[in-house]
């Protein structure tokens, strides 16, 4: 059951964010067509100041979580409606204070901005994207309990219906209209709309949230989430300063034309992270109803198959960004839009980094150990602020990519693995620092072997080309993949799984 409740919900996971991935293409090129460029960064710098307000949700939502799975297991109803009780609550207040805080700091929004561009009613348009946030919060509690419960497809089927329908309307307005009007308040109506429709299916699957006489929750699962959210507030604001950040300084000490570049690279990179998330999330519930259930053995078993798979994802997806991501941008943007192959590289090398710590993140917040290391996020919070600001003033783009990939080294790939095997699993954490060596020299020889031969080459960065050389670089990469893991187990047990699905 576990095993096909994670399928169904990475297949319909996948499904959505594709569609939704070229819908941002669309849109993005409808924004530089229409507007400009200064439009764009502003997009991507109100997205990142909102990020910083959504502190204020405190980690509250992933600690409640946590306390759902054992309730949902045992079938136990009376605690999962003293829970969602709480959830309701608190995501009230929560979506409140961002709408209150986020509008009180609207006098000081020019101060992010270096050089601030004429764009009339800016502050209007900040104000909005504030209220898009808050009111996220006042039903996005009930997609909590489809989550926990192993149904995140529902949430996927009612969000890629919305994202098509509001997308297709933004990219209409943007041609008819050319107004950034258009675009905020269509947002918020798909906001709107994708909560609601989400809160009515969840309270029809479990019609007992919404009875009256709900008893309190129990001493015991409110000292739990007490806990927890003691611990994730820190993770939080670690998580919030490490990959909101980038977006403010480049806007406080470049401007909003280099947000606007580096917000187009990151489109496509978060895309594609932000897909990956929405999967590996979707087995977090599997894995934390395996271990409720399930003895050491099994879990490790689990974990080392997941690792083994991350690292193959993120050995095949880095090499595409950093061959492929520049004569995208060209093709779909224009050669103007195109960054040095310097900053490319450090971007697929930050994403490798960061790809690499999703499997040990699945297994630390479906078992609850955050709690462990939530110190660690105040340090990189305090590291890539700081960092990122020295640097960013000397080699700009290049300066705050070169923070990202310092933050990640020193704190995360140490810290991370360390808690999962001191206080999670009980094995081996030097076979897993192994096992990601070997990832690494493999995405390092493979990716030198390709640039080399690339070299020997003067190519066109035409569609028929780029074609060409996608399915080249692509064979390569797979085949000495699988020459290199042929004898691992866990690629012989895929190989036998995919061997018996063909027959």
């Amino acid at each position: 059951m576990r095993i096909e409740s994670a399928i169904r919900n990475a297949k319909s996971t996948l499904l959505v964010y594709g569609i939704n991935m070229l819908l941002q293409f669309c849109i993005r090129l409808t924004f530089l067509y229409y507007l400009t460029i200064e439009y764009v960064g502003l997009n991507g710098l109100f997205d990142n100041i909102l990020s910083v307000l959504s502190l204020t949700e405190l980690g509250i939502g992933p600690a409640i979580v946590c306390t759902l799975y054992g309730p949902l297991a045992r079938n136990d109803i009376k605690a999962v409606q003293s829970i969602m009780k709480v959830f309701k609550r608190a995501y009230i207040i929560i979506g409140v204070l961002i709408i209150a805080i986020g509008s009180s700091i609207s006098p000081w929004l020019y101060s992010f901005i270096k050089s601030p561009p004429n764009i009339p009613d800016l502050t209007w348009f900040y104000l909005f994207f504030v209220i898009d946030t808050g009111i996220s919060y006042f039903y996005s509690y009930n997609r909590n309990l489809l989550i926990a419960d192993q149904k995140q497809y529902i949430i996927n089927n009612v969000r890629g219906l919305v994202q098509v329908v509001g997308g297709l309307l933004q990219v209409i307005s943007l041609v008819l209209f050319q107004s950034f009007w258009s675009y905020i308040l269509i947002r918020i109506g798909m906001t709107l709309t994708e909560n609601i429709i989400v809160t009515r299916r969840t309270q029809r699957i479990y019609p007992y949230i919404t009875e009256s006489g709900i008893e309190p929750l129990a001493t015991e699962i409110k000292g739990q989430i007490i806990g927890n959210v003691k611990a994730l507030v820190l993770h939080k604001i670690g998580g919030i300063a490490v990959f909101s950040s980038a977006n403010i300084i480049l806007s406080k000490f470049v401007g909003l034309t280099a947000v606007g570049f580096f917000s187009n690279y990151y489109l496509l990179i978060n895309a594609v992270m932000r897909l990956s998330d929405q999967v590996f999330n979707s087995l977090k519930a599997s894995v934390g109803n395996l271990n409720a259930l399930a003895d050491n053995d099994r879990k490790l078993d689990v974990f080392h198959q997941l690792f083994f798979i991350t690292g193959t994802l993120a050995y095949i997806i880095s090499l595409n960004l950093y061959f492929f991501i520049n004569p995208f941008i060209e093709l779909w943007l224009g050669k103007a839009y195109v960054l040095s192959n310097m900053i490319v590289l450090l971007m697929a090398i930050n994403f490798y980094l960061t790809y690499m710590r999703k499997s040990a993140l699945v297994f630390i917040d479906s078992m609850g150990l955050f709690i462990h290391n939530k110190f660690m996020p105040i340090c990189e919070a305090t590291l890539i602020i700081s960092s990122g600001i020295f640097l960013v003033q000397r080699y700009e783009i290049i300066g705050i990519l070169l923070a990202m990939i310092l933050t990640t080294l020193c704190m995360p790939f140490i810290v991370e693995p360390y808690i999962l095997f001191k206080h999670g699993l009980r094995g081996s954490l030097v076979t897993y620092y192994v096992t990601y060596l070997k990832h690494l020299i493999l995405l390092i020889a493979v990716g030198s072997l390709i640039q080399y031969g690339l070299m020997q080459f003067d190519l066109n960065n035409d569609v028929l080309t780029l074609a060409i050389r996608l399915i080249v670089i692509n064979i390569i990469c797979i085949g000495i993949w699988c020459a290199v893991w042929w004898r691992n187990t866990y690629f012989m047990s895929f190989r036998e799984k995919i061997v018996k699905k063909l027959l």
